[in-house]
Formats: C-alpha cells, structure tokens, sequence
C-alpha cells in the first residue's frame, strides 16, 4: 500500500491482514520505488502523495507494475482522473471515503 497517512495505512493493513493478506507500507513515491522491487501482487495507490501523484508515478514507471494489479485510491472522485487510472492499467478505483467491506471485496476480487 502507498499512502502517506500513515495511521489509514495502518488501518487497511489490520484490516488485510485478517483477510491474510502479507501487506506492507510505503508513504512516499520514493520510498514505494525501493518496495515495489519485490513485485507484490497488488499495489493500493494513493494519487496524492507528498513527492508526486500516484497516477504520474505510474506512467512513468510501469516496469514495477508489470506483474501487480493496481488499484487506485483517491479522496478525488474526478472522472479525468479515474479516466487516467483507467489509461495507465490500474484494475480499479476507489475514492475515499469507502467501506471495510469495499476493501476486502475489491481486493479479494484483484487476488
């Protein structure tokens, strides 16, 4: 997961876990570089992040993602910007605020 508020990374991370999911974060665009090496299955992004947007960072790195499924999060429900997602590949779009339930499902769905 890649979000820079920490404690709603925390959040969704005890959340997946019960779901046994293997979750880590990062909280910046520069910090998920180093992580996304390892090529996780999923990628939870935040477009709106300290160092960049999450959707930038996307287009032009896309050889960390080749094997992640990526699902966009975002507090900007905009139909540009979840078109942008949609371009770069990502398998989903969730604008903030969202339900527990939508988490796990949409993620048990990408798995």
């Amino acid at each position: 997961m890649i979000d820079d508020e920490k404690d709603f990374c925390e959040l969704i991370k005890k959340i997946l876990l019960r779901e046994n999911f293997l979750v880590d974060c990062a909280f910046s665009l520069e910090e998920a570089e180093q992580k996304l090496r390892e090529n996780p299955q999923i990628v939870l992004l935040d477009n709106n992040l300290p160092d960049g947007s999450g959707l930038d960072f996307l287009q032009m790195h896309p050889v960390p993602f080749m094997n992640s499924s990526v699902i966009v999060i975002t507090a900007d429900p905009a139909e540009s910007v979840r078109e942008k997602a949609e371009r770069e590949g990502t398998v989903a779009f969730l604008s903030k605020p969202f339900s527990v339930q939508t988490i796990r499902d949409m993620v048990r769905q990408v798995a």
